[in-house]
């Protein structure tokens, strides 16, 4: 009887078996009936630091890369956000 009685796989086993399968996961992307792209989550990095990133093939996280990354990152993202709050004022 033992044999016959299947396991529950655990979320962190589905986790698991959705990184081997690398899946797109939690990611939302909205077009119009034109086909173009209107709205993508999570934001495209724009700093040129994440893209040479993205082209390494190094194992493991690089703290200090990562560090220097969200420096960047959040430049783009204060400049947007100084953008809607003089929208916001108009």
């Amino acid at each position: 009887s033992k044999s016959k009685m299947k396991k529950k796989a655990t979320k962190t086993q589905e986790a698991k078996k959705i990184l081997k399968k690398k899946f797109k996961v939690n990611t939302k992307i909205v077009f119009t009936e034109d086909g173009e792209l209107v709205q993508q989550w999570p934001p495209v990095q724009k700093s040129s630091l994440a893209k040479a990133d993205e082209d390494d093939d190094a194992s493991g996280i690089n703290l200090d890369k990562a560090k220097e990354i969200l420096r960047e990152e959040d430049k783009f993202d204060k400049e947007e956000y100084r953008k809607k709050v003089k929208e916001k004022h108009r």
